[in-house]
Protein backbone atom coordinates (compact mmCIF):
# COMPACT_ATOMS: atom_id res chain seq x y z
CA UNK A 1 0.00 0.00 0.00
CA UNK A 2 1.48 3.37 -1.09
CA UNK A 3 1.65 6.42 1.78
CA UNK A 4 -0.70 8.20 -0.31
CA UNK A 5 -3.59 5.32 -0.09
CA UNK A 6 -2.73 4.84 3.59
CA UNK A 7 -3.24 8.08 4.43
CA UNK A 8 -6.58 8.35 2.75
CA UNK A 9 -7.36 5.53 4.06
CA UNK A 10 -6.69 6.96 7.75
CA UNK A 11 -8.30 10.13 7.27
CA UNK A 12 -11.65 7.69 6.41
CA UNK A 13 -11.30 5.73 9.39
CA UNK A 14 -11.02 9.37 11.48
CA UNK A 15 -13.60 10.90 9.55
CA UNK A 16 -16.29 7.59 10.47
CA UNK A 17 -14.59 7.38 14.10
CA UNK A 18 -15.37 11.32 14.69
CA UNK A 19 -19.12 10.74 13.47
CA UNK A 20 -19.64 7.48 14.87
CA UNK A 21 -18.62 8.79 18.10
CA UNK A 22 -20.77 11.98 17.98
CA UNK A 23 -23.80 10.00 16.97
CA UNK A 24 -23.18 7.44 19.63
CA UNK A 25 -22.68 9.66 22.61
CA UNK A 26 -26.13 10.58 23.70
CA UNK A 27 -27.15 6.93 23.80
CA UNK A 28 -24.79 6.13 26.34
CA UNK A 29 -25.19 8.41 29.00
CA UNK A 30 -26.39 6.97 31.91
CA UNK A 31 -27.33 8.53 35.64
CA UNK A 32 -24.23 9.04 37.86
CA UNK A 33 -23.59 6.00 39.46
CA UNK A 34 -25.24 3.71 37.37
CA UNK A 35 -23.72 0.73 36.49
CA UNK A 36 -24.00 0.00 32.71
CA UNK A 37 -21.90 -3.13 31.85
CA UNK A 38 -21.31 -3.77 28.47
CA UNK A 39 -23.22 -6.80 27.06
CA UNK A 40 -21.69 -9.28 24.28
CA UNK A 41 -23.26 -9.31 21.10
CA UNK A 42 -26.49 -11.61 20.93
CA UNK A 43 -25.97 -12.84 17.53
CA UNK A 44 -29.23 -15.07 15.68
CA UNK A 45 -28.17 -17.64 13.32
CA UNK A 46 -28.22 -16.95 9.12
CA UNK A 47 -31.75 -16.63 7.83
CA UNK A 48 -32.52 -20.36 7.15
CA UNK A 49 -29.67 -21.91 8.66
CA UNK A 50 -31.59 -22.75 11.80
CA UNK A 51 -30.04 -25.87 11.61
CA UNK A 52 -30.89 -26.48 8.44
CA UNK A 53 -28.86 -29.22 6.55
CA UNK A 54 -28.18 -30.83 9.99
CA UNK A 55 -29.52 -33.86 11.22
CA UNK A 56 -32.72 -33.87 13.42
CA UNK A 57 -31.80 -33.25 17.11
CA UNK A 58 -28.28 -31.78 16.32
CA UNK A 59 -28.58 -28.22 16.27
CA UNK A 60 -25.81 -26.04 17.41
CA UNK A 61 -26.17 -23.75 20.11
CA UNK A 62 -27.77 -20.25 19.50
CA UNK A 63 -24.69 -17.83 18.28
CA UNK A 64 -23.80 -15.35 20.86
CA UNK A 65 -25.74 -16.52 23.57
CA UNK A 66 -26.04 -19.82 25.60
CA UNK A 67 -27.88 -20.62 28.79
CA UNK A 68 -26.05 -21.60 32.42
CA UNK A 69 -29.00 -24.27 33.36
CA UNK A 70 -31.55 -23.88 35.75
CA UNK A 71 -31.81 -19.93 37.03
CA UNK A 72 -29.40 -19.71 40.27
CA UNK A 73 -31.64 -19.49 43.71
CA UNK A 74 -29.62 -15.84 43.88
CA UNK A 75 -28.60 -13.93 41.37
CA UNK A 76 -25.22 -12.75 41.72
CA UNK A 77 -25.20 -8.71 42.00
CA UNK A 78 -23.09 -6.07 40.12
CA UNK A 79 -21.19 -5.77 43.56
CA UNK A 80 -20.09 -9.78 43.18
CA UNK A 81 -18.25 -8.80 39.57
CA UNK A 82 -16.65 -5.62 40.64
CA UNK A 83 -15.61 -7.25 43.72
CA UNK A 84 -13.58 -9.73 41.18
CA UNK A 85 -12.21 -7.10 38.64
CA UNK A 86 -10.70 -4.57 41.71
CA UNK A 87 -10.93 -1.44 40.21
CA UNK A 88 -7.71 -2.69 38.39
CA UNK A 89 -6.65 -0.41 35.09
CA UNK A 90 -8.14 -2.73 32.20
CA UNK A 91 -6.93 -1.10 30.13
CA UNK A 92 -3.27 -1.95 30.91
CA UNK A 93 -2.45 -5.23 28.55
CA UNK A 94 -0.76 -6.78 31.52
CA UNK A 95 -3.08 -6.08 34.27
CA UNK A 96 -5.50 -7.46 31.67
CA UNK A 97 -3.50 -10.79 31.42
CA UNK A 98 -3.08 -10.81 34.79
CA UNK A 99 -6.57 -10.06 36.21
CA UNK A 100 -7.75 -12.97 33.00
CA UNK A 101 -5.26 -15.93 34.67
CA UNK A 102 -6.80 -15.15 37.60
CA UNK A 103 -10.39 -15.24 36.69
CA UNK A 104 -9.83 -18.22 34.49
CA UNK A 105 -8.31 -19.96 37.49
CA UNK A 106 -11.31 -19.00 39.76
CA UNK A 107 -13.86 -19.94 37.07
CA UNK A 108 -12.45 -23.74 37.05
CA UNK A 109 -13.05 -23.81 40.61
CA UNK A 110 -16.40 -22.63 40.46
CA UNK A 111 -18.56 -25.28 41.66
CA UNK A 112 -21.90 -24.85 39.81
CA UNK A 113 -23.57 -21.77 37.50
CA UNK A 114 -24.67 -20.14 40.75
CA UNK A 115 -21.11 -19.37 41.86
CA UNK A 116 -19.33 -18.99 38.45
CA UNK A 117 -22.28 -16.38 36.94
CA UNK A 118 -20.37 -13.25 38.19
CA UNK A 119 -16.61 -14.53 37.49
CA UNK A 120 -18.03 -14.89 33.47
CA UNK A 121 -19.59 -11.48 33.61
CA UNK A 122 -16.20 -10.37 34.97
CA UNK A 123 -14.53 -12.35 32.44
CA UNK A 124 -16.42 -10.88 29.71
CA UNK A 125 -16.36 -7.18 30.58
CA UNK A 126 -12.76 -7.43 30.47
CA UNK A 127 -12.66 -9.24 27.35
CA UNK A 128 -13.98 -5.79 26.00
CA UNK A 129 -12.03 -3.19 27.59
CA UNK A 130 -9.28 -2.00 24.74
CA UNK A 131 -7.34 0.43 26.96
CA UNK A 132 -8.56 3.31 24.71
CA UNK A 133 -11.97 5.26 25.13
CA UNK A 134 -12.56 5.28 21.49
CA UNK A 135 -12.76 1.82 20.68
CA UNK A 136 -14.84 0.90 24.16
CA UNK A 137 -17.31 3.38 22.60
CA UNK A 138 -17.25 1.96 19.22
CA UNK A 139 -17.86 -1.96 20.63
CA UNK A 140 -20.66 -0.36 22.47
CA UNK A 141 -22.08 1.27 19.55
CA UNK A 142 -21.82 -2.19 17.86
CA UNK A 143 -24.62 -3.72 20.35
CA UNK A 144 -26.71 -0.74 19.05
CA UNK A 145 -26.74 -1.27 15.41
CA UNK A 146 -27.47 -4.78 15.84
CA UNK A 147 -29.95 -4.22 17.81
CA UNK A 148 -31.17 -2.10 14.84
CA UNK A 149 -30.31 -4.93 12.31
CA UNK A 150 -28.16 -2.13 10.88
CA UNK A 151 -25.59 -5.12 10.19
CA UNK A 152 -23.72 -2.83 7.29
CA UNK A 153 -23.20 -0.05 9.68
CA UNK A 154 -22.08 -2.57 12.64
CA UNK A 155 -20.06 -4.12 10.39
CA UNK A 156 -17.88 -0.57 9.12
CA UNK A 157 -17.52 0.15 13.05
CA UNK A 158 -16.19 -3.32 13.27
CA UNK A 159 -13.58 -2.57 10.56
CA UNK A 160 -12.46 0.31 12.42
CA UNK A 161 -12.30 -1.55 15.80
CA UNK A 162 -10.64 -4.50 14.12
CA UNK A 163 -8.23 -1.89 12.45
CA UNK A 164 -7.25 0.58 15.32
CA UNK A 165 -7.20 -2.54 18.03
CA UNK A 166 -6.23 -5.79 16.01
CA UNK A 167 -5.14 -7.53 19.18
CA UNK A 168 -8.74 -7.08 20.81
CA UNK A 169 -10.18 -10.60 20.76
CA UNK A 170 -13.91 -9.06 20.92
CA UNK A 171 -13.42 -7.31 17.81
CA UNK A 172 -13.12 -10.36 15.72
CA UNK A 173 -15.13 -12.33 17.63
CA UNK A 174 -18.37 -9.70 17.15
CA UNK A 175 -17.18 -9.16 13.39
CA UNK A 176 -17.46 -12.52 13.44
CA UNK A 177 -20.90 -12.94 14.53
CA UNK A 178 -21.87 -10.21 11.82
CA UNK A 179 -20.44 -12.09 9.04
CA UNK A 180 -22.61 -14.76 10.43
CA UNK A 181 -25.88 -13.04 10.21
CA UNK A 182 -24.77 -12.31 6.52
CA UNK A 183 -24.44 -15.29 5.77
CA UNK A 184 -20.82 -14.86 4.95
CA UNK A 185 -19.89 -18.23 7.18
CA UNK A 186 -16.36 -18.26 5.43
CA UNK A 187 -15.49 -15.01 6.72
CA UNK A 188 -17.31 -15.74 9.92
CA UNK A 189 -14.37 -18.41 10.05
CA UNK A 190 -11.75 -16.47 9.33
CA UNK A 191 -12.46 -13.80 11.57
CA UNK A 192 -13.53 -16.36 15.16
CA UNK A 193 -10.21 -18.04 14.08
CA UNK A 194 -8.38 -14.92 14.71
CA UNK A 195 -10.30 -14.08 17.96
CA UNK A 196 -9.11 -16.84 19.15
CA UNK A 197 -5.35 -16.20 18.16
CA UNK A 198 -5.82 -13.10 20.31
CA UNK A 199 -7.37 -14.76 23.00
CA UNK A 200 -7.38 -18.86 23.01
CA UNK A 201 -9.51 -18.52 26.44
CA UNK A 202 -12.22 -16.91 24.44
CA UNK A 203 -15.03 -19.69 25.15
CA UNK A 204 -17.31 -17.67 23.42
CA UNK A 205 -15.63 -17.03 20.05
CA UNK A 206 -15.26 -21.11 20.81
CA UNK A 207 -18.75 -22.02 20.66
CA UNK A 208 -19.66 -19.63 18.28
CA UNK A 209 -16.80 -20.97 16.03
CA UNK A 210 -18.08 -24.49 17.01
CA UNK A 211 -22.08 -23.27 15.51
CA UNK A 212 -20.72 -22.09 12.22
CA UNK A 213 -18.73 -25.18 11.98
CA UNK A 214 -21.49 -27.38 12.47
CA UNK A 215 -23.52 -25.68 9.84
CA UNK A 216 -21.42 -25.59 7.51
CA UNK A 217 -20.83 -29.78 7.68
CA UNK A 218 -17.55 -29.96 10.19
CA UNK A 219 -18.64 -32.12 12.63
CA UNK A 220 -15.45 -33.30 14.24
CA UNK A 221 -14.32 -29.49 14.07
CA UNK A 222 -17.47 -28.79 15.57
CA UNK A 223 -16.82 -31.13 18.33
CA UNK A 224 -13.08 -30.09 18.90
CA UNK A 225 -14.43 -26.43 19.04
CA UNK A 226 -17.46 -27.24 21.55
CA UNK A 227 -14.87 -29.55 23.63
CA UNK A 228 -12.21 -26.27 24.23
CA UNK A 229 -14.98 -24.12 25.14
CA UNK A 230 -16.35 -26.50 27.83
CA UNK A 231 -12.60 -27.18 29.13
CA UNK A 232 -12.64 -23.48 30.05
CA UNK A 233 -16.29 -22.86 31.16
CA UNK A 234 -18.00 -25.76 31.28
CA UNK A 235 -21.10 -24.32 32.75
CA UNK A 236 -22.53 -23.76 29.54
CA UNK A 237 -25.38 -26.34 29.04
CA UNK A 238 -26.75 -25.40 25.55
CA UNK A 239 -23.00 -26.17 24.11
CA UNK A 240 -22.65 -29.38 26.54
CA UNK A 241 -26.31 -30.16 24.99
CA UNK A 242 -24.49 -29.68 21.31
CA UNK A 243 -20.99 -31.39 22.07
CA UNK A 244 -22.77 -34.50 23.76
CA UNK A 245 -25.13 -34.91 20.81
CA UNK A 246 -22.25 -34.38 18.25
CA UNK A 247 -19.95 -36.86 20.05
CA UNK A 248 -22.87 -39.40 19.81
CA UNK A 249 -22.68 -38.81 16.16
CA UNK A 250 -18.95 -38.19 15.05
CA UNK A 251 -17.90 -41.04 17.69
CA UNK A 252 -20.91 -43.49 17.52
CA UNK A 253 -20.15 -44.69 13.50
CA UNK A 254 -17.87 -44.32 11.03
CA UNK A 255 -18.58 -40.86 9.14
Amino acid sequence: MSLKSSGTRSLVTLFLLTWLAMIAMPSFAAPAGEDTPDESLGAAPPEGGDGEGLEPGLEPPPLGKDSGGQPPASTPSKQDRSDLLRNVPLGDPAVRAELLNELYGKLRSARNATEAEPITEAIEQTWRRSGSDTVDLLMSRVDTLVLQADLDLALQVLDAVTELAPELSEGWHQRGLVHVMQNDTDQAITDLRRALAMEPNNYKALRDLGAVLQQNGDKRGALDSYRKALAINPFMEQTRRAEEQLSHDVEGRDI
